[in-house]
């Protein structure tokens, strides 16, 4: 698995965007705009047509990247899904193309974008961190390696699109500071003060080819974030390009994907409006998504099954490394076993718990887990292990076995293979 090429595949309200991770190098592959959240519904689903496109771009990576292994990171409008439709969903993307549809939780969408910048601006002061999506907004407030607050909201681009649709015109037919006091009303109070933000999610690129008055980072050195821009230059630059640069101009900055920049005033009015609120000063622009948080550490929560009769040492080992990556494993909790070789294992620490009980808080481990972990070598997966992970599916959790399954009926049930 060293050498092993990675495709990570960040799916939101509005946007694909594929990269490349191999010989720990990061690199950016495709960036798609499909407008998912357009004729959503929460028990239907996504539209045919985007589900087609979804589905046709996937196939596309896999021809394109033999032998790669996919890991996918779904957000914001596919959280909306019904759990049927989410079943529905993940369920036909894996028969189609063999790739688990993973919709992940707000809570782990911003442990992953906290892991992408924590510890990035070595400053004894708060750092805002600003991502902006299709559908949501989520602001943290960083200090040193810690996340101190953390506020989402349910308002992102496509809202601005959909509450002032002339923004998209030639030149935009409202004007900036009307929405910018529109989002700052929603916006919530912050306990912590700050002067300084990270604004996520392709910036860096996007101001660089829309010639914002970046100047060289004078705050701290990292390589991923050269440059800064003060809050009234780019307040000045976004009221130009609100009225002075065309939509057909800022679409000719992107060939490759020209319908990105149809988000790009409101996405800049909502950074100015989180901007304004807080009173920051200085915003450094940034390339950093859940993606660089993924591969920075990839779980925070997780629970191990399999025989722990027969396979104790592999899980064991399993637990080991995953808590050295600090991973916080849920269960099993404990790695001395009082028993080892009878039909329920029970460890030290266990002392006073029947195994149903013991049983009922490894499922409830689970649930509280964002993946489920299968220990199963040569393929063997027992028959407690088989409860478990018909509970995590039916819960909609990832699931990830170690090795291939044996049994027939767990290779098409959506899963992953490999750690």
């Amino acid at each position: 698995m060293k050498n092993k090429n990675l495709i990570l595949i960040d799916i939101g309200s509005s946007t694909v965007k594929a990269y490349s991770f191999k010989n720990k190098k990061l690199n950016m592959l495709l960036q798609r705009s499909i407008p998912f959240k357009n004729n959503f519904d929460p028990e239907g689903g996504i539209s045919s047509e985007n589900k087609k496109e979804l589905i046709e771009l996937l196939k596309s990576l896999k021809e394109k990247n033999p032998g790669a292994k996919f890991k996918t990171y779904a957000t914001a409008v596919f959280r909306k899904l019904t759990p049927q439709a989410k079943t529905q969903l993940i369920d036909e993307i894996f028969q189609e193309t063999e790739i688990f549809l993973n919709i992940i939780s707000q809570d782990l969408e911003n442990f992953y974008l906290e892991m992408a910048l924590v510890g990035k601006a070595n400053l004894k002061e708060n750092v805002l961190l600003i991502n902006i999506g299709g559908g949501s907004t989520e602001i943290v407030v960083l200090y040193g390696k810690e996340a101190i607050e953390r506020k989402n909201i349910d308002l992102g681009v496509s809202t601005i699109i959909e509450t002032f649709p002339s923004i998209n015109n030639p030149y935009s037919g409202v004007p900036l500071e009307k929405i910018v006091s529109w989002v700052e009303e929603k916006l919530p109070e912050l306990t912590n003060k700050v002067k300084m933000a990270f604004y996520t999610g392709g910036e860096l690129k996007y101001m660089q080819l829309a010639n914002y008055p970046l100047e060289k980072n004078r705050f701290f050195a990292d390589a991923d974030h050269p440059l800064f821009i003060k809050f009234e230059n780019f307040a000045g630059k976004n009221e130009e390009i609100f009225n002075k640069i065309s939509l057909k101009q800022l679409e000719s900055l992107m060939p490759e994907n020209p319908s990105w920049m149809h988000g790009a005033r409101g996405c800049s009015a909502i950074a100015q409006a989180i901007c304004e609120k807080y009173k920051v000063k200085y915003i450094i622009p940034s390339n950093s998504n859940i993606i660089n948080g993924a591969i920075r550490q990839e779980f925070k929560y997780v629970t191990i099954s399999g025989s722990f009769r027969k396979h104790l040492l592999d899980i064991i080992k399993i637990k080991k490394y995953l808590e050295e990556m600090e991973v916080n494993v849920l269960s099993p909790r404990f790695t001395i076993p009082k028993n080892p070789k009878s039909e329920f294992v029970i460890f030290n620490g266990e002392d006073g718990f029947t195994p149903l009980q013991l049983e009922r808080y490894h499922l409830d481990s689970i649930s509280k887990s964002d993946a489920l972990i299968i220990c199963n070598p040569q393929g063997y997966v027992g028959a407690s292990a088989l409860i478990e992970i018909g509970y995590a599916h039916a819960l909609g959790k990832r699931v990830i076995f170690t090795e291939k399954p044996e049994e027939f009926i767990l290779n098409t049930l959506p899963s992953e293979i490999g750690l």
